[in-house]
């Protein structure tokens, strides 16, 4: 069974996940009092976390089944 996901799905997703930003970024600016540079870096580290959780997950599936006699 083929996974497929739909264009509709993606752009919703991404107009989601940009609106729940545009959200984060008032409360974070408005009701909690961080500067813009504060913001930036912790989206910035946030980012980075997240880019090598994925990494490490699609490396190591494809590492794994290199390791697999079949």
């Amino acid at each position: 069974m083929k996974h497929r996901i739909d264009f509709v799905t993606m752009a919703t997703a991404l107009f989601v996940a940009g609106y729940v930003a545009v959200m984060l970024d008032y409360v974070a600016d408005v009701d909690f009092g961080l500067s813009r540079a504060q913001i930036r870096n912790t989206a910035v580290i946030a980012a980075i976390v997240l880019a090598m959780l994925m990494a490490i997950d699609f490396l190591g599936k494809r590492l794994g089944k290199a390791d697999r006699p079949p």
